[in-house]
């Protein structure tokens, strides 16, 4: 069978607009930080490992894994993080894009610094119940909501990578 070659969106965005960046960054901030927060109402030293290994993740990491193949290396994408990850590495190839360790590397980081405060928040509330920890884990409910589901939608929808990237939210 002969696979249709994947191409760019030639309608999407060459950058995204600062706005969306900063928003986009500041749930990223939050959620690290109300994950975090959850995790240290389980255990403190959880929520020091977390944070560390969300930081390296997101900063470094996804960034050399993934933004590298990416048509927004050097650009501002929805997240800026194109921009951040030319410093680092050399712009791949677009063909390569999610490919290899980078395509099981997004799911699998974005689902462990989501599932794993959501878990421990809850184990934390079955111990000791409290309000607050309630509240953290009804506002972490709605930072993820917001990233992974409705700005990713809108972000997918003007991205020159959304008929090439695996996870695009518009297929």
């Amino acid at each position: 069978m002969v696979q249709k070659k994947k191409e760019l969106y030639h309608e999407g965005l060459e950058e995204y607009p600062r706005a969306t960046v900063f928003i986009e960054n500041l749930l990223f901030v939050l959620w690290l930080g109300v994950g975090a927060f959850l995790c240290w109402t389980f255990l403190p030293l959880i929520a020091w490992i977390y944070l560390g290994f969300g930081v390296t993740m997101m900063l470094f990491v996804m960034r050399i894994a993934v933004c590298k193949n990416c048509y927004y290396h050097n650009k501002r994408c929805h997240t800026g993080w194109g921009k951040l990850s030319a410093l680092y590495c050399r712009h791949g190839e677009i063909t390569n894009f999610c490919r290899g360790v980078a395509g099981a590397l997004i799911p699998a980081f974005y689902g462990s610094i989501a599932l794993v405060p959501m878990v421990l928040g809850v184990i934390a509330m079955v111990k000791q119940f409290s309000v607050v920890k309630l509240s953290a884990f009804i506002v972490f409910l709605f930072i993820i909501t917001m990233s992974s589901v409705i700005l990713r939608k809108k972000s997918c929808d003007t991205c020159k990578m959304k008929l090439i990237c695996p996870g695009s939210a518009t297929k």
